[in-house]
């Protein structure tokens, strides 16, 4: 796909800067790290701060640059040079909610709509599975899966087309694996958890509520172990990742584009919205919750039912309380003070 063509989708599109015919579109992936032949979308100061994050350049040759036509107006001179240095080309748009709705659709249905969910492909001879892997009767396994060295998928799993599943991971009874999902060495996934459902993203416009088409799938690194009946979301335009050798309880939700790093332990009926980042050895205490783009640092742990609110900062070693979350002293010491009033 080609800018033009993206124009004709949405046509607020202008050109401000570059060659768009020098690459072929391909996709669209998450300001923390574009990626080769695909563009990203520039809302404000947030996702300015966030461009390249997690690569080790902050130039991106071969990747594009949608910027809200309102807060490309708002840039000094030299942030606009520099980002005309780092990407291929830059477009304004009127509106990046409107336009993650519109110009994700296309590439969802290049994806997703050729896939066959109907026939396993078995019966096609479209799968690469280990002689060793042992795979009980009533699974289906969709095209272009590839089940590593003794698997062992039990009865009622759905594996859909394009899933990777490696060596010595065992999926129980009645997980549904969605497409682009990618599931590494000793994991076990216990029975009736869901990985890759879209996202649950929306953006309203137009008297609605607009559908993001989520792109990217999940990532599960090695010695993962999930509980039944969780729910891990496909990242828009980046992978939900789940760090190696994290643990996470029954009865979990976990939200697009959320990153798990290692180690982390999620206790049952947490819940986890989209973009929030887990560092290293963090815990969460049953029931807890994390609001959208939130960050929590190396070994921060919140409490059973405490609720940490959206885009906050949890620093290394903190133990959060409460609703809203605070550091554990502060949290005791106003429940103390709390019982003291109510007695008078």
């Amino acid at each position: 796909m080609k800018l033009e063509q993206l124009k004709q989708i949405d046509p607020s599109i202008a050109l401000i800067d570059g060659d768009p015919d020098s690459f072929e579109i391909v996709g669209i992936s998450h300001s923390d790290a574009p990626q080769k032949n695909t563009f990203v979308f520039l809302k404000n100061k947030r996702f300015l701060n966030s461009l390249g994050a997690k690569l080790s350049s902050k130039e991106f040759p071969t990747a594009g640059l949608l910027i809200e036509l309102v807060y490309w107006g708002e840039l000094s001179d030299e942030i606009k040079d520099n980002l005309k240095v780092s990407f291929t080309w830059i477009a304004t748009i009127q509106s990046v909610d409107e336009g993650m709705c519109l110009l994700s659709k296309p590439f969802h249905q290049k994806l997703f709509d050729d896939l066959n969910y109907f026939i396993d492909g078995r019966q096609m001879n479209e799968v690469s599975i280990d002689p060793s892997a042992q795979i009980a009767q009533g699974v289906f396994i969709g095209e272009g899966a590839i089940i590593g060295a003794d698997v062992t998928i039990m009865a009622g799993a759905v594996i859909m087309p394009k899933v990777t599943i490696g060596d010595n991971s065992t999926v129980f009874p009645n997980v549904t694996i969605y497409p682009y999902t990618a599931i590494g060495k000793r994991v076990r996934v216990h029975a009736g958890t869901v990985i890759g459902t879209d996202g649950f993203g929306y953006n309203f416009f137009g008297g609605k509520h607009q559908k993001i088409w989520h792109l990217a799938g999940v990532q599960i690194k090695d010695d993962v172990e999930i509980g039944c009946n969780t729910m891990i979301d496909a990242g828009a335009f980046t992978p939900t990742h789940i760090g190696a050798g994290s643990k996470i309880d029954n009865d979990v939700q976990i939200s697009h584009n959320v990153y798990i790093h290692e180690h982390v332990i999620v206790c049952g009926t947490t819940g986890i919205a989209g973009s929030v980042e887990i560092n290293n050895y963090c815990a969460f205490g049953a029931g807890a919750g994390v609001g959208p783009g939130a960050k929590l640092e190396q070994g921060a742990q919140i409490a059973a039912r405490a609720v940490v609110s959206a885009n906050t900062i949890v620093k290394s070693g903190t133990t959060m309380a409460g609703h809203p979350a605070r550091p554990l002293n502060e949290w005791m010491r106003s429940q103390a003070t709390l019982r003291r009033l109510s007695k008078k």
